[in-house]
């Protein structure tokens, strides 16, 4: 879940846009920051209800994607129904278009103009990323019906889908952020094995051979992590680079760190920390009572840390 995440928030187009466009660095700062915070509430608005709607239906609802949708129907009043549809559709339609605007973006400035048309100025680029992006709107809507198929939910099927990149982009960056003798083909060949590996891993040993690999695909991103990070490593002693890697920065906008970022980080991190031992068996998940005795312990513990830190 780590590396996952590591890759959702430092290395996913379709998050980090909106950090790549501030007018300076301390707004940029603030903005994650800001949306750190309010990822926080996610058990609260997501995992909570899970749990309802679980010991509201066990087992009896044929897809776990008709959850949230049957505690929402037995719950709400009929009269917010609609109310609830159009805030449900508003937070869809928001995703659908942030994730076309960052493919559009990611086709027009790595694929057309390097590639196709070098020359391309401002105004044809944009014009090339909205007919790329209604394109892949339209394609989107002759496919999305077939996911209702996902036998496992659809959150679990997406999850299993970024699996083909998400593992090794963010090995990409991390080896090239932390080492400099790393060449180009080591990132190459980490691509092309983690798509084939991690194929046959999840799905291909089963449809291909007849067999299941006893791993949670969770786990399977942990494992080739821990291998793509080494190959790149022996390819990078074997074949280095010849001359070390130098960082080149051109900075558009000001790049003077806000000065209150590394407290609020901080005390973000503490957060996630008191958020996880609240829902973990030392929390509210204790058999024996409310909380643990330990439970107010960890979280003093955690207080006193942050502070002395911050």
């Amino acid at each position: 879940m780590i590396y996952a995440n590591l890759f959702y928030w430092s290395a996913n187009q379709y998050v980090i846009q909106r950090t790549l466009g501030v007018k300076n660095l301390a707004e940029g700062q603030k903005g994650v920051l800001v949306s750190g915070f309010y990822k926080l509430l996610v058990p609260v608005f997501m995992l909570i209800p899970g749990v309802i709607a679980f010991h509201l239906y066990g087992d009896s609802l044929r897809s776990v994607d008709l959850a949230y949708p049957a505690l929402i129907s037995e719950i709400l009043p009929g009269y917010l129904s609609g109310f609830f549809l159009a805030v449900l559709l508003g937070a869809v339609f928001s995703s659908f278009n942030s994730i076309l605007n960052s493919a559009a973006t990611l086709f027009a400035l790595d694929i057309y103009k390097p590639r196709i048309n070098p020359e391309a100025n401002d105004q044809k680029l944009i014009s090339v990323s909205k007919w790329f992006g209604t394109l892949l709107a339209i394609v989107s809507l002759f496919i999305s019906p077939m996911l209702m198929n996902a036998s496992e939910g659809l959150w679990d099927l997406i999850r299993r889908f970024t699996g083909f990149f998400n593992i090794p982009i963010i090995v990409i960056v991390l080896v090239g952020i932390f080492t400099k003798f790393v060449p180009a083909i080591a990132a190459k060949v980490i691509i092309v094995f983690h798509v084939i590996t991690y194929y046959m891993l999840v799905w291909g040993a089963d449809q291909l051979f007849g067999f299941t690999v006893p791993i949670h695909f969770i786990h399977i991103y942990a494992i080739l992590f821990v291998i793509e990070v080494t190959l790149m490593l022996v390819i990078g002693r074997i074949k280095p680079r010849k001359y070390v890697y130098q960082f080149k920065t051109v900075p558009k906008v000001e790049m003077i760190p806000w000065k209150y970022a590394l407290p609020i980080s901080v005390i973000l991190l503490s957060a996630v920390a008191i958020a996880y031992v609240t829902f973990s068996p030392a929390g509210l998940a204790y058999k024996n009572g409310i909380v643990s005795p330990v439970y107010w312990t960890i979280i003093g513990g955690i207080i006193i840390i942050t502070a002395a830190i911050s």
